[in-house]
């Protein structure tokens, strides 16, 4: 009995170890991000795309980034547009049957970013596209487009489990789109919150330049 006890304390002690090297190797639970707390509220316009929008919201909750109720206390807003799946064959056997398919999933989604429009007319900060590419404006945001790929071998004597492995592979591919939506967000966010710090404290001139113009000034006026 008192070695049945030993073994499992022995077994806890490994897995704590174990727990405690995946810790300081940097190892995250699945759905962890490295996520600013500055985009939090975020707005979810999720439209249709209902699966998807519940992959973000679980990856927002496991980040600790509150969801807001409306895009007007939000900081970030994501708008999910539409969602594609599809499929193609990729390969076939000696008999002309298909062997392999490629499925494809494919996101559209806009993100918007609450920054000052113009600090020179005093207007007060609202919900606007993150980027000033061509044709953007703060009633239509840019769609990006986000497309994911994996392959399926096919198995004709198991139709069944071929089906519900490519639901998984889906599942896969839409949880990877969540991750990468997010982690564009906050791309786009520290790129425009570092173009706000550098129009505010615009650099200097160097001294360089400053002993150029005096040389030739001094060549002016001698001449």
């Amino acid at each position: 009995m008192s070695m049945t006890i030993l073994s499992k304390s022995m077994k806890m002690v490994v897995l704590s170890i174990m727990a405690l090297a995946l810790v300081d190797c940097g190892f995250k639970l699945r759905g962890s991000l490295d996520i600013s707390q500055d985009i939090s509220p975020l707005f979810l316009q999720q439209n249709s795309v209902f699966e998807l929008g519940r992959e973000l919201k679980s990856i927002l909750s496991t980040n600790n980034i509150e969801v807001a109720k409306d895009a007007g206390s939000a900081n970030t807003m994501i708008i999910l547009h539409d969602e594609r799946k599809s499929s193609r064959v990729l390969s076939v056997d000696g008999s002309g049957q298909a062997r392999e398919y490629l499925l494809s999933y494919t996101v559209n989604y806009s993100i918007v970013l609450k920054t000052q429009l113009s600090d020179q007319a005093g207007m007060q900060p609202a919900l606007d596209p993150g980027s000033t590419e061509k044709g953007e404006t703060e009633q239509q945001p840019k769609v990006d487009s986000l497309k994911l790929e994996r392959t399926l071998l096919f198995q004709q004597d198991a139709v069944l489990a071929v089906a519900n492995e490519s639901e998984v592979l889906y599942q896969d591919m839409r949880r990877n789109a969540a991750r990468m939506i997010l982690l564009r967000l906050q791309a786009r966010s520290q790129q425009t919150e570092s173009r706000q710090t550098e129009s505010v404290n615009p650099a200097a001139p160097s001294s360089g330049n400053d002993s150029d113009v005096g040389s030739e000034a001094a060549v002016d006026s001698a001449n």
